[in-house]
């Protein structure tokens, strides 16, 4: 059982896409501080197993402590430079309008169902677009407040629950 109702889950989507669109900014830190917790737990396990995994076997325990080690160092990034967050964001997009467009010019050689190669060659356009413009904090912070705004909307208006599931 959930401790919040699909639709007050909605609601709350909708303030905090409000939130984000006022406050662009500390949306865009408080991303960056979440995710940076997230990567502390990860590199501290992965240091803890590290450290259990030199007694088996000193390549994998080496392994897991270089990689604990630099979850750390990317989580004190993640938390006190926003830059970093849309840096990182941004690259992540600029990947996957890469990746849309490669995928698009193989979809124009489908025959007639070359018209999806096309839309999706423009889709992956337009996200090289958009990752252009998100390497800004602020521009970041309201793309994420339009994004939980839009979901807040659509989930408060449907009944379908696999549709957006935060």
């Amino acid at each position: 059982m959930s401790f919040l109702t699909e639709k007050s889950k909605s609601i709350l989507m909708i303030i905090l896409g409000i939130i984000a669109l006022i406050f662009p900014l500390i949306s865009t830190e408080a991303i960056g501080f979440f995710s940076g917790m997230m990567f502390i737990l990860i590199g501290v396990s992965f240091i803890i197993s590290g450290i259990a995994e030199l007694i088996i076997t000193k390549y994998f325990g080496l392994i897991y402590l270089i990689m604990g080690i630099l979850s750390i160092i990317a989580a004190y990034y993640l938390i006190f430079d926003p830059a970093f967050v849309s840096g990182l964001i941004g690259l992540i997009i600029y990947i996957f309008g890469l990746m849309l467009i490669i995928i698009g010019i193989f979809g124009l050689f489908m025959g007639p169902l070359s018209i999806f190669g096309v839309i999706t060659l423009i889709y992956g356009f337009v996200t090289l677009i958009i990752a252009y413009y998100i390497n800004d904090p602020k521009i970041l912070g309201y793309v994420v407040g339009i994004w939980l705004l839009i979901s807040g909307i659509l989930s408060l208006f449907t009944d379908n629950k696999e549709y957006i599931d935060v």
